[in-house]
This record gives C-alpha cells, structure tokens and sequence, in this order.
C-alpha cells in the first residue's frame, strides 16, 4: 500500500503499511518483517502509546477481531481495503447487527472480515464473490 522511511533515535527503518492506516490495529512490514501495531491519533489530548509486536501467522484463516468496514455518506458500506471478495454472508432485507459478519476479502492471501459498523437492514448487496474491489468501494447499501 504506502511506503515511509522512518527516522527514530537516529535509526532508519523502511515502513511498509500493508493495512488501512484507519484502523486501530494495522499490518505493516519494518525492515523486511511483518508487525501488527496499534495505532493512536496524535489529535488527542492525552499522549498516545504505540505497540509493535509480530504479526500471528493468518496465511488461510479468517481473523476473528476484524474491524467494522466505515460508513460513506450513511447508506453505502464501503471496503476498507482492496480485494476479492470471497464470501457475502448477507441478503437484500437481512436484519444485521452491529458486528455480525457481513462479507469476507481477500487481500494479500489473507481473509479479513467485514462486519457490520451499526444495526441495520441491508437494502443492496453491490459485492459478488469473485468481484475485485478497491479501498473506499462501496460493498452494500442499508435499507435503513
């Protein structure tokens, strides 16, 4: 996704983001190795810590803690990230809750779940499995 050459205490690493920089947790790869940090915004006014541990192996599996994919303009889901979706858990007039599983993409041989960001009723589903999509893409829209 982004690349960034990151100076601390004098030492230089290649950063490479692999995940949506949105997120609370976010893939990136430093130096060559992948790491899962967690991300604060620096608008807040107490201070914000950041910590880097390696990343659990996710090569086929779906990770059970995917965020919610963010909302657009208020009737439209959009992909937090670019992929193929592989799987659409949902139907035009389904009844979801906030963080049932919506659909699943594929990005970088990795299975990330896209759950739901609120309560709702699903108006059109937009995804197909098979379907390639972009970050920001909308993936359904709510009835609701």
């Amino acid at each position: 996704m982004k690349n960034y050459r990151i100076t601390v205490d004098g030492q230089t690493f290649e950063v490479e983001v692999l995940s949506d920089p949105r997120l609370e947790k976010v893939q990136v790869r430093v130096d060559g190795e992948t790491l899962a940090v967690r991300v604060g915004s620096t608008e807040r006014p107490r201070p914000v810590t950041t910590a880097a541990q390696p990343a659990e192996p996710q090569a086929d599996e779906v990770p059970s803690s995917s965020p919610a994919a963010p909302l657009s303009g208020g009737k439209h889901l959009t992909s937090p990230l670019p992929g193929t979706i592989v799987q659409v858990h949902v139907r035009p007039g389904q009844a979801v809750s906030k963080g049932d599983q919506l659909l699943v993409i594929e990005a970088m041989k990795m299975n990330n779940q896209i759950r739901a960001p609120r309560n709702g009723s699903v108006g059109e589903v937009l995804a197909q499995v098979g379907q390639q999509v972009g970050h920001g893409d909308p993936l359904l829209t709510w009835a609701d």
